[in-house]
Formats: C-alpha cells, sequence, structure tokens
C-alpha cells in the first residue's frame, strides 16, 4: 500500500495532479489490492491522503469496504487488513501517529471478521493484540507492525527487519517469525517466533 513519502511533498505540481504517479509506475494501478487463496484474505487500504503529508486517515467508506470483503470471507481462509499508519501503539510518543479513523474502523473490522491489521510508518516492528486498547472488540485482532524491510531509514537500534506469517486454512493458530538483518552475514535471520491465537 502507498506510504507518506509514496506522495511528492516539495513537487506540488506532481502532488496536485499525480500524488501516486510514481508509486504506480512501481507497483500498478490499483491502489487498494485485494488478494484471496485458499488460506488468506488480504485487503489493502490506501490510508495515504495527499493533502496530509504524513498523517493518515481512513474514510467510512473504505471501511464499510473493507467489512463487505471480510464478510465474503470463507472460515479457512486468515483475515488480513493492511494499512500505511498504525492501529495500535505501544510508546506514548507514537500516539501523534495512530490512523485517524482507527477507533471505528478496529471495531467495525472486528464485527466483520478480520484476524489481523499489518501496519508500518513507525519503523518499529511489533505484535500485540488490539484488545489491549480496546477491550470490548467482539473478537480477538492482533496487531503486526513492519519495521524497516530495505530502507536505509532504521530507527534507534532496531536493524532491518521483515515480518513473516504462516497460515494453512482452517488453522486456529496464525505464526508470525519477525526476521532481522545481520550485518555479519548479510542475511535475515528469524530472531522471534510468536503463535497468534485466532478466533475461529
Amino acid at each position: 500500500v502507498p506510504g507518506n513519502h509514496d506522495i511528492p511533498l516539495f513537487n506540488v505540481i506532481a502532488r496536485v495532479f499525480a500524488p501516486y504517479g510514481n508509486y504506480m509506475r512501481a507497483f500498478g494501478r490499483d491502489l487498494e489490492p485485494v488478494f484471496a487463496s485458499s488460506a488468506y484474505l488480504i485487503v489493502c487500504v490506501n490510508t495515504t491522503r495527499p493533502r496530509r503529508h504524513k498523517d493518515g486517515e481512513i474514510s467510512r467508506a473504505q471501511v464499510e469496504r473493507v467489512c463487505a470483503t471480510l464478510q465474503r470471507a470463507s472460515h479457512e481462509q486468515l483475515r488480513i487488513v493492511v494499512t500505511h499508519q498504525p492501529v495500535l501503539v505501544i510508546r506514548p510518543h507514537d500516539e501523534k501517529n495512530l490512523l485517524h479513523g482507527h477507533e471505528a474502523a478496529v471495531r467495525a473490522w472486528s464485527e466483520a471478521g478480520a484476524d489481523i491489521v499489518m501496519g508500518g510508518h513507525i519503523h518499529l516492528p511489533y505484535v500485540r493484540s488490539i484488545r489491549e486498547r480496546f477491550d470490548d472488540l467482539p473478537r480477538r485482532v492482533w496487531a503486526v507492525q513492519a519495521g524497516t524491510a530495505v530502507s536505509w531509514r532504521i530507527r534507534g537500534e532496531i536493524p532491518n527487519s521483515v515480518n513473516v506469517l504462516r497460515h494453512l486454512p482452517g488453522d486456529s493458530v496464525c505464526r508470525t517469525e519477525r526476521w532481522d538483518f545481520d550485518a555479519g552475514s548479510n542475511a535475515f535471520r528469524r530472531i522471534h517466533v510468536e503463535l497468534l491465537a485466532l478466533d475461529r
């Protein structure tokens, strides 16, 4: 999904008339793709806005579109929603980076059957239950936050990292793996594994 740095900041003409031009040349015209297989349903949401450089937001129409897609999922599929900005943060100074409209979105997506909301933006990898913040959700939903995969823009002492999710159709758990880049071996190494219980 597009991130805030995919929108030109200083090229005002491109920002107004073709804000996603560079992104589309690299990744295609669909800013909100959906991927479905027997094991996964992944619904991507464009939470960037050309009028905002950093903050992300989600509209009611986007929330409803995601809900409609989630409600069509099979019982076998792991249901994932992907946004750029986070819906749950673990550090107080990241509160300002929360997706605008995340509360209504998380509640609606939980009711519609979401299992995981994946995000990025703050370059900090973690996995948490969204019930830590919203304890009245009708079902368990996990926040899986990405670190910095391939950019030089790492934060603090956290190296480049990627998350790998593994799920077999119908399983009641999802295996999440965090892989960090090890400069000494010039390779990514698995450093953490967590099993996420799913409401089935």
